[in-house]
């Protein structure tokens, strides 16, 4: 794996490894394979938005090719504890970082 794809691939499953640190505070709900899909989804959509790209046939193969990548990950997430409020949040976010910060603690 190239250095670049490594680089893409930490920046996209920190935020998903962020449903681990909820685990002692939010035992309410339990996260879907689906809803992890969604989280993942929009952290490319705003990473992407963030770094200046509009086309969405590139959001679309992004969305299919990190998803492969991070499959792994996916199948972490489901199952994890998270808030009820959780994709709501997620889709609220204006940036990754507030996603991050503000969605998956």
């Amino acid at each position: 794996m190239t250095q670049a794809r490594m680089a893409k691939r930490a920046w996209l499953a920190l935020p998903l490894l962020g449903l681990f640190w909820c685990a002692g505070a939010c035992r309410t709900e339990r996260a879907t394979p689906r809803l992890c899909a969604e989280i993942l989804d929009r952290i490319i959509e705003l990473e992407l938005h963030e770094r200046g790209f509009r086309d969405p046939a590139l959001l679309q193969r992004t969305r299919d090719e990190l998803g492969h990548e991070l499959a792994p990950e996916l199948m972490a997430c489901a199952g994890m504890p998270v808030r009820p409020d959780t994709l709501a949040c997620v889709a609220r976010a204006a940036s990754t970082e507030a996603l991050s910060h503000r969605c998956l603690r």
